[in-house]
């Protein structure tokens, strides 16, 4: 599972290291060590799908209104691009991802079980703010 936030420099070519604990999830829990990374439809940041959740992915993406298909496969196949991670666990991320992300040198990585997002760090926070507010009223039971 994908947990926690950690922060990377992105470098002039658009290369960012994948968090080390985010690394040890993909090559202890997913056998083959892959991610593909897409923008998100709903929000500025981008989706790391292990191999398995984005096959996942796809098969939801196969039960979808043709209409509503249509758009979600423009909008986040067509962009995705499958990564291994270099021994320095780096990835290089398109221009295109980049720029739906906004992305600039700091970026942050926010773990969501599954999966992982990828945040330019200044966007992060202003999220992150816009959720604990619209959390605040809200009482979990357990």
């Amino acid at each position: 599972m994908f947990q926690g936030e950690f922060s990377n420099n992105m470098d002039d070519k658009g290369r960012v290291s994948i968090p080390a604990s985010f690394r040890d999830v993909l090559n202890n829990c997913h056998a083959d060590g892959k991610i593909t990374i897409t923008r998100s439809h709903n929000t500025p940041c981008l989706i790391a799908y292990p191999t398995r959740e984005w096959n996942r992915l796809q098969n939801v993406i196969k039960e979808m209104p043709a209409n509503i298909k249509r758009h979600y496969i423009r909008a986040v196949i067509t962009p995705s691009q499958s990564f291994t991670p270099d021994r320095q666990g780096r990835v290089l991320l398109a221009a295109g991802l980049r720029e739906h992300a906004s992305l600039s040198r700091s970026v942050h990585f926010a773990g969501t079980g599954e999966t992982f997002e990828i945040w330019d760090k200044s966007c992060w926070d202003a999220q992150l703010q816009a959720d604990l507010l619209a959390l605040q009223d809200f009482e979990l039971d357990m």
